[in-house]
């Protein structure tokens, strides 16, 4: 099993993250990853950067270090009514959009059940591509609707080696988790969550998990840069994704 992209990463912007943008890029073409998307934390987390850091994405090249670069928001999931804190003109500037519940942003109702937000967000906001480290003790859901609801909303459900390695029983949730992902034909992303440069793309203890549960390669969507990236050019009609490239996104 392998990934071609991590497509859940935080840089200094983020300001409990440790690397800047050129020390990912740089760490990614070491290990051989073709793609990585920046996704720093969204406004409403106290550590976020000033949305300014969004707008001013058009400054970054395409390429850095010869890796390609998707320009996205870890976005905050508010409420049970599965908000979150990226609205219509800031969703403007993002190419990738993961969204997560964290327990000093989320609405404490949700500790005791994040079924309704899981549902509703999958409903009722097509910008939202990844649902991100749903495996917390934090938030449980009611597991077998929301996972057939990301299948039917085309959400696709992170699994999140930072999670795995740093956050109480994520990783026994994980497991009845990736077995309905796999019952269902839902397709994944193997992240790391980085928040250092050093661990950029590195997931072993992600792939020994799914093959445990006989995961099938191919529901693994970022194990193909090019199916994300094509992936993102269809969403949200991205002009500058030529390989041969490295100049900035205007």
């Amino acid at each position: 099993m392998f990934i071609q992209a991590d497509t859940h990463c935080h840089s200094i912007a983020s300001t409990h993250a440790y690397s800047t943008v050129n020390e990912l890029a740089a760490e990614a073409d070491k290990i051989g990853l073709k793609l990585f998307c920046l996704t720093d934390h969204g406004p409403a987390a106290p550590d976020s950067p000033h949305v300014w850091h969004f707008h001013n994405y058009k400054v970054l090249p395409r390429k850095i270090s010869g890796v390609t670069l998707l320009k996205g928001v870890e976005a905050n999931i508010l409420d049970r009514f599965g908000k979150i804190d990226i609205d219509e003109n800031e969703m403007r500037f993002m190419e990738w959009v993961v969204a997560s519940l964290h327990t000093n942003v989320a609405e404490d109702e949700l500790r005791k059940d994040a079924t309704q937000a899981y549902l509703n967000l999958a409903k009722n906001n097509e910008q939202v591509d990844v649902i991100g480290h749903c495996t917390t003790v934090n938030f449980p859901f009611d597991h077998a609707p929301v996972i057939r609801c990301f299948k039917e909303y085309n959400k696709l459900v992170e699994l999140n080696e930072s999670s795995l390695l740093y956050k109480r029983g994520a990783k026994e949730n994980a497991y009845p988790v990736f077995r309905l992902c796999k019952k269902y034909e839902v397709p994944i992303v193997v992240n790391t969550d980085c928040h250092y440069s050093g661990l950029i793309g590195r997931t072993p203890t992600a792939f020994a998990l799914l093959e445990e549960l006989d995961f099938p390669q191919s529901l693994i969507f970022n194990g193909d840069a090019d199916r994300v990236l094509e992936y993102a050019r269809a969403k949200r009609h991205i002009t500058g994704l030529d390989e041969n490239r490295e100049e900035p996104l205007c």
